[in-house]
């Protein structure tokens, strides 16, 4: 039986959150805010994302009669920012690490599935993974919830994957939330778009500050 190794990618194997935060400024201008500092970017930011404007002052029914504009002036900003930034480092060694103990690797993120596909193939890593799932609709609905458990666990039935052979990493709320639900070990990352104070406080398996980290706390370094 395969054991599954299921990565978050923006903040986590793509070292993007300035670029996240930068694009979430523009964004926030369009309702005639002020800029965010970068701490309180970290400190605000959730899923779903309609979280993360109210609690920066934009009323829910504002930001989803504009959402359209929102979002686009949002990834317009980010594709700019972020076309050249690079994979976090030790990611390549530890995807061939996992490979070489028996994992499938796997990315399970919030961004839109093909705009996700193209920043994989552009660093050249598409090949590592057997599953690559991100959101496929870019609408009202999908900016008030939340879906990656529900596609991790599709992913999961449909393959024979078990929790217990299986562990989760990212720099949200998400991924321990997650890994309580389903019986999996979470591991979060200090350098992503939520602040470190933040996901300690969600009760993370193992908060990490390089993914070198991770071989050791799986036991197969």
């Amino acid at each position: 039986m395969n054991k599954l190794a299921i990565f978050d990618w923006n903040g986590t194997l793509i070292d993007d959150s300035l670029c996240n935060w930068e694009a979430a400024n523009k964004c926030i201008a369009l309702f005639g805010l002020d800029p965010m500092t970068y701490e309180r970017y970290r400190d605000t930011m959730d899923f779903p994302i309609l979280h993360f404007y109210t609690r920066n002052g934009i009323p829910a029914d504002t930001y989803l009669a504009n959402f359209q504009e929102a979002g686009s002036t949002f990834l317009s900003a980010y594709k700019e920012l972020a076309a050249n930034a690079p994979l976090r480092r030790g990611t390549v060694e530890l995807f061939d690490i996992l490979l070489a103990n028996g994992y499938d690797l796997m990315v399970l993120s919030n961004f839109v599935q093909h705009e996700l596909e193209a920043q994989i193939a552009s660093r050249h890593i598409h090949h590592y993974f057997k599953h690559i799932c991100g959101n496929l609709a870019f609408n009202e609905v999908e900016h008030s919830r939340t879906t990656k458990r529900e596609r991790l666990e599709k992913v999961m039935t449909e393959n024979g994957y078990t929790s217990e052979n299986a562990f989760i990493i990212g720099d949200s709320l998400e991924e321990p939330e997650i890994a309580r639900v389903m019986g999996m070990t979470a591991f979060s990352v200090t350098w992503g778009c939520l602040s470190p104070a933040r996901i300690e406080k969600a009760g993370t398996d193992h908060l990490i500050d390089e993914l070198s980290e991770i071989p050791a706390l799986l036991g197969i370094a």
